[in-house]
């Protein structure tokens, strides 16, 4: 999905929190319509944090998705899918490493926000721990580093691997890029096998530094020290990642003596400055929380901490530890090192799939700056929704400049009494989301005025409807919805078309070449793009590029398909839901859709599809203007395939490379293993293909003698294999020739 449409998703179920404030509020019908919405959501936004280093919302309103996902839990235990974020830590992996295993799950944290959260985990924890007659109990305080999580691994003594997090239980193998890393030492005095977990940073002087590099190089500055972190780490060139001065800091073990205290084998910690006097009282530790000092100290600190962490520990154990994993889940741990016989807190409490009970994390506050609303513009969406967007001086924000916030509807403008000119609290809701949390009433001067409706679709002049809490364009040919349609069908969690941007589609849709979603096929048609090279930025090479990537999504799975169509209440899960049900039913043809789908009593039996998508799918597929666009794309070759099958045509094939490339090789080799191809290092019996560019070695001869398939013209190599580059990736040459999109 792209970030678009979850901004929006998510705006929604915020709305619907608004809305139902309590899950209770609840019945099972509602609950069950929503359920598998909050799974989504939090899963790509779990994406987006973990895998690409890039939220786009604050930790405190990710908290309260997951809180309220917990909730409908609780109150409807009937709908529990092992799919749930609350049951594990759901992500996926890129693919610019090799994959390796966690021997022990890595698991996130339970948040709190209050002295009531806190309070409320010590009694769980306590109960628990009394009743397995663990009464000697403590509490450690640690900070809670905002960088990437790593498992690190000794063994003798001797640094032999780093693994990223993933999804708690697969990550990437960075090792090489953590060699780089000064303040780990790659010996420690230790026999046997030592597993700790740490976290990589990045400092903000150097965030700083290294912004301004890339500023110059006309490069995006990094958001924040965590993105810059977790981007620098993934680096394919290990040099580069040496030069971005990372640091690890480690703070849990997880296999191997637990009695040990990491400062004194040399590895890099991070110390508070003070002593507790009552360890044992939650309160006192609940207090420290609020502590100005404390928290204006981590601030002043050259890295980046998002709240603190509290631990309940056995008596005798207050060092920076962390049980052997195996342990939480009642495994055999009589090889984990020396583990204390008698059961302590830590195995006793144990663990869910998502976090260990003996700890908890509390977050700091979001930040909040104020700022005065300037004018509010009125943006059109896909589905017609008119959405208010105010237009604030510009503020920082976590290295962020916001200058637009969404006003979402009128009836959150109206809940909040904002108006034009009004000074609002805006607080930091990611890189991409900001938030207007109230209006600073006493800063008014009698010059505001109030926000009003439009009259008329601001994109098109069209008429407008007022439904609920919503204003709608009702004109069908509006170009605004058009173009969001069309953005919407080639994103990433739809039929993922690269090479067509916001930029570019909004261009052929004011030029009158796309005025359909079922137009984006058309641009394969040679007077099409004898008519796109009239306009500027639009060359050969982008052409195509272009070709190329809408040819590759012809072979795309069906469920992509189901997700780009924008039928009402279809999102990705639930399309990849009903290409399965449609798979199981042998649909043959893109045209056996609506009849298959026209089948209440078989739709109804699929878990998460209730009532409304089924009523969504009905005015969906009623609609003569869809039931074309099923047909031309049915004309152009689309066939409703499967996930498997899809793979099964990429996989097994592999490549080579010799020569240079308009980029670099790095970049070049991890674009095709995205698109499921294998990479050799030399050519062999078993290599499909070979990519020759400039200048190439010995490694073209061989290849020809081996009798492979020979590309060696970058057009028809971008063509071919449907690639697609960032302006960062490509020589200025490239970007000049392509096109700016």
């Amino acid at each position: 999905m792209g970030s678009s449409q979850l901004s929006q998703d998510t705006l929604n179920l915020q709305k619907f929190m608004a809305e139902y404030p309590h899950a209770q509020e609840l019945n099972l019908e509602q609950a069950r319509a929503k359920y598998q919405e909050f799974i989504d959501v939090i899963s790509d936004h779990n994406h987006l944090y973990y895998i690409d280093a890039k939220p786009i919302i604050s930790d405190v309103e990710y908290d309260q998705l997951f809180s309220y996902l917990k909730q409908i839990e609780e109150y409807f235990p009937q709908l529990i899918s092992s799919n749930s974020p609350t049951q594990a830590l759901i992500g996926q992996l890129s693919e610019g490493f090799k994959k390796a295993e966690h021997r022990f799950p890595l698991l996130s944290l339970e948040n709190s926000y209050s002295l009531a959260d806190i309070k409320a985990w010590a009694q769980r924890g306590i109960k628990i721990a009394e009743k397995a007659g663990c009464k000697n109990r403590k509490y450690l305080l640690e900070p809670k580093f905002d960088g990437l999580s790593v498992e690190i691994v000794y063994q003798n003594g001797e640094f032999v691997q780093a693994i990223t997090r993933g999804d708690g239980k697969i990550g990437e193998d960075i090792t090489q890029n953590v060699k780089t890393i000064r303040n780990l030492p790659k010996q420690i005095p230790y026999s046997g096998v030592l597993r700790v977990r740490g976290e990589i940073m990045m400092g903000k002087k150097q965030l700083s530094e290294l912004n301004q590099q890339r500023e110059k190089s006309g490069l995006s500055p990094f958001a924040n020290t965590r993105n810059a972190a977790a981007g620098s780490i993934k680096l394919l060139d290990s040099a580069e990642v040496a030069r971005r001065n990372l640091v690890c800091f480690v703070y849990d073990i997880l296999e191997g003596d637990q009695h040990l205290i990491l400062k004194e084998l040399g590895l890099p910690v991070f110390e508070l400055p003070f002593r507790v006097n009552d360890p044992q009282n939650i309160d006192e530790i609940g207090a420290l929380t609020q502590d100005f000092q404390l928290k204006q100290y981590l601030d002043e600190q050259d890295y980046d901490f998002d709240g603190l962490v509290i631990k309940m520990t056995d008596e005798e154990q207050v060092y920076r530890e962390q049980t052997s994993e195996m342990s939480l889940f009642g495994s055999d741990f009589s090889d984990a090192g020396k583990v204390a016989s008698q059961l302590g807190i830590r195995e006793v409490l144990g663990a869910t799939e998502h976090h260990p009970r003996r700890a908890i994390a509390y977050k700091f506050p979001a930040q909040q700056v104020a700022s005065q609303i300037q004018s509010v513009d009125f943006q059109v969406g896909r589905t017609g929704i008119i959405t208010p967007v105010a237009n604030i001086q510009p503020v920082q924000l976590s290295g962020v400049q916001i200058s637009r916030v969404s006003l979402h509807n009128f009836d959150f403008i109206q809940n909040k009494q904002i108006k034009k000119g009004d000074f609002v609290w805006v607080q930091r809701s990611g890189e991409v989301i900001p938030y207007i949390v109230g209006v600073i009433k006493e800063r008014r001067d009698g010059t505001e005025d109030f926000i009003r409706p439009p009259l008329f679709c601001p994109a098109c002049n069209g008429p407008i409807s007022n439904i609920d809490i919503h204003y709608y364009c009702t004109n069908p040919a509006c170009p605004a919805q058009i173009k969001e349609k069309i953005v919407h069908f080639v994103s990433r969690d739809a039929m993922d078309i690269g090479g067509i941007g916001d930029s570019m589609v909004e261009v052929l849709v004011q030029q009158g070449i796309l005025r359909s979603v079922s137009d984006i096929y058309a641009l394969e048609k040679i007077e099409n793009q004898i008519l796109l090279r009239k306009f500027p930025n639009f060359g050969e090479k982008k052409i195509a590029e272009l070709a190329g990537q809408l040819e590759l999504s012809k072979r795309k799975p069906l469920w992509r398909l189901l997700n780009a169509l924008g039928i009402p209440n279809v999102g990705k899960k639930i399309a990849q839901d009903l290409a399965e049900y449609l798979l199981s039913k042998k649909v043959q043809r893109l045209s056996d859709i609506p009849n298959i789908l026209g089948d209440k009593e078989g739709l109804s039996e699929l878990y998460g599809v209730g009532g409304k998508i089924i009523e969504g799918l009905q005015l969906y597929f009623s609609n003569p203007e869809n039931l074309k666009v099923l047909s031309i794309f049915e004309s152009v070759g689309i066939k409703p395939i499967s996930e498997e099958k899809v793979m099964e045509s990429m996989g097994g094939s592999h490549f080579s490379l010799t020569g240079s490339f308009p980029m670099s090789r790095g970049v070049l080799i991890k674009h095709l293993q995205d698109k499921g191809y294998q990479y050799d290092e030399n050519p062999l019996q078993t290599t499909n293909f070979m990519l020759i560019g400039e200048k190439p070695g010995s490694k073209a001869e061989k290849a020809k003698k081996l009798g492979l398939e020979i590309f060696d013209r970058w057009e028809e190599i971008v063509s071919k294999f449907g690639l697609e580059f960032s302006e960062s990736q490509q020589p200025k040459k490239v970007i000049q020739q392509g096109g700016l999109f």
